[in-house]
């Protein structure tokens, strides 16, 4: 499984590149097909980031990212 650097994973955040990752508890995740990111914003989150602290904050659970493809890892 590929492994993003967080610097590699701020790339994909709907503006550099068209592609929107995201990472959760140390996975990477592929939110580019979904309605709720546009331009790679989704509410108060951008993508290209590390979300797992910001989810503390969020209204739903994490088992929304169950919905989206891990695409790699996220290296320390």
């Amino acid at each position: 499984m590929r492994k993003f650097t967080r610097e590699e994973l701020s790339k994909y955040d709907g503006k550099t590149l068209k592609e929107i990752y995201v990472a959760y508890k140390g996975n990477v995740y592929d939110m580019t097909g979904s309605d709720t990111w546009m331009d790679g914003e989704h509410y108060d989150h951008e993508g290209g980031l590390d979300l797992t602290q910001q989810m503390d904050d969020a209204p739903h659970a994490d088992e929304v990212f169950e919905e989206y493809k891990i695409i790699g890892e996220l290296a320390d």
